[in-house]
């Protein structure tokens, strides 16, 4: 799935997972230790590098953070109910 490269996803990725792997890097955001410590004097357009890079490798709740979803799948619409209007 796109993001529009004109949108920007500045936001911080984090969603509590902080724990660094063998190579110093989120096992949630999958932020680099050098990159969550820079996050605040990092320019919009250098986070948004950042998360459009580790954002399909990162954990999906990161993903439902910055873009709204996880991917893949389009978000259900009601199923059956939701195609004949039933409640």
């Amino acid at each position: 799935m796109d993001i529009p490269d004109d949108k920007l996803i500045d936001d911080s990725p984090c969603v509590g997972i902080c724990t660094l792997d063998a190579n110093d890097r989120c096992v949630g955001c999958r932020r680099t230790l050098q990159q969550i410590r820079d996050w605040s004097i990092l320019s919009a357009q250098q986070r948004d590098a950042i998360n459009r890079h580790n954002l399909w490798d990162a954990h999906p709740a990161v993903r439902v953070r910055l873009i709204g979803h996880a991917g893949g799948r389009q978000p259900r619409r009601g199923g059956r109910k939701g195609r004949t209007g039933q409640s």
